[in-house]
C-alpha cells in the first residue's frame, strides 16, 4: 500500500451518525490519521466536529483530494452513494478502499463492478443505530458489540480486507463477511419490514386518533417501544425502499398475508389458533439475545 494505515488519510462522503460514529472511533484509537470529510453545504454540526478535533478538513468538492485518501467512507442515503460513485471515478487513486455504510448491498456494488471499480469496493453496513440523525447524535462507542457486515466484491483483494477489517476494529463491531444478496434479504426482514411496519402503526394512530387525541395521549410503553423507529429519517427510508424493493416487496407481502390470516383466525373466534399465533411468536422472540 502506498501508506501504513496509522498515517492514512481517510475521507468521509456526507458524515451522519454512523459515519459519525466511526470517524470518532478512529480519531481515539488512531490519532495520527487525517480525516477529511465531504459535504454539499456548511454544517454547524460538521464545524464543531473539527472544533473538537475529530475532523481535519472539510471540503465542499469532490476533486483532486480524492486522490491522497487510503479509505474512503460514502456515508449518504444509499441512492446517493451510487451517484458518488460516478463522481469519485476520476480522482480515484488505485490503491484506495471504498466503502459504505448503508443498509442495501446488491444495487451498489453491481453499479462499482460496472463501473470498473470492482477492485476497490467493500460494501459495508454497520448494523447499529438510533431513531436520532445526524453527526451531533454520534458517538466513539455506538457500533461496540453490533455486527458490521462487510461484503467484499470477487476482485477484493486479501490485503484490502485486512486493511479494512483492521481498521474496523477500532469500533469494537464483530465484522462478518457475507454476500451481497443473502444481505439485502437478512436487512429487508429484520430491519425494513419493522421500519414500514412501525411507520404504517403510527400513521394507523394519527389517522384514527380524534380531537381529543385520546391515541396519542394514552399511548403507553408497549406503543411507544414498537414504534420508536418511526422517528427514523425519511430521507433514508425512501432511499433504502427504492433500492431493496425487490427483497421488501418479498417479504411484505408475506407479512400482509400473515396479518389477514390472523384477522381471519380473530373474526372466527379460533381460539387454539390465536393462541397458536402469539406463542409461536414469543418462544422464537425468546431465543433473541
Amino acid at each position: 500500500m502506498r501508506t501504513k494505515r496509522n498515517n492514512s488519510t481517510i475521507g468521509f462522503l456526507g458524515l451522519g451518525l454512523i459515519g459519525g460514529s466511526i470517524a470518532r472511533a478512529i480519531r481515539a484509537n488512531h490519532p495520527k490519521t487525517q480525516i477529511k470529510v465531504y459535504t454539499r453545504r456548511k454544517n454547524p454540526a460538521l464545524e464543531e466536529g473539527v472544533r473538537e478535533g475529530v475532523i481535519d478538513s472539510l471540503v465542499y468538492e469532490i476533486d483532486e483530494w480524492i486522490t491522497s485518501c487510503d479509505i474512503l467512507f460514502l456515508c449518504a442515503p444509499v441512492l446517493t452513494n451510487i451517484e458518488l460513485l460516478h463522481k469519485l471515478k476520476p480522482f480515484l487513486n488505485k490503491e484506495c478502499i471504498i466503502t459504505d455504510v448503508g443498509s442495501v448491498k446488491g444495487n451498489i456494488q453491481k453499479e462499482a463492478v460496472r463501473l470498473g471499480m470492482e477492485k476497490n469496493f467493500i460494501g459495508g453496513h454497520p448494523m447499529a443505530g438510533s431513531e436520532k440523525t445526524g453527526y451531533a447524535n454520534s458517538t466513539a462507542r455506538l457500533l461496540k458489540n453490533s455486527y458490521y457486515l462487510l461484503t467484499p466484491t470477487a476482485q477484493t483483494s486479501e490485503e484490502h480486507l485486512s486493511q479494512l477489517l483492521s481498521l474496523l476494529a477500532c469500533t469494537q463491531s464483530n465484522c462478518i463477511v457475507i454476500d451481497p444478496e443473502t444481505h439485502d434479504d437478512v436487512t429487508a426482514a429484520i430491519s425494513h419490514i419493522p421500519h414500514i411496519a412501525a411507520a404504517a402503526l403510527v400513521n394507523l394512530v394519527q389517522n384514527n386518533d380524534d380531537e381529543h387525541s385520546y391515541m396519542k395521549t394514552f399511548a403507553a410503553g408497549g406503543f411507544r417501544d414498537i414504534t420508536r423507529i418511526a422517528s427514523s429519517s425519511p430521507d433514508m427510508w425512501q432511499s433504502i425502499c427504492l433500492s431493496n424493493k425487490e427483497s421488501i416487496c418479498c417479504f411484505l407481502d408475506q407479512l400482509i398475508a400473515s396479518l389477514q390470516d390472523i384477522e381471519s383466525k380473530i373474526q372466527n373466534e379460533n381460539s387454539k389458533a390465536i393462541w397458536d399465533f402469539f406463542q409461536e411468536a414469543s418462544d422464537y422472540r425468546n431465543t433473541l439475545r
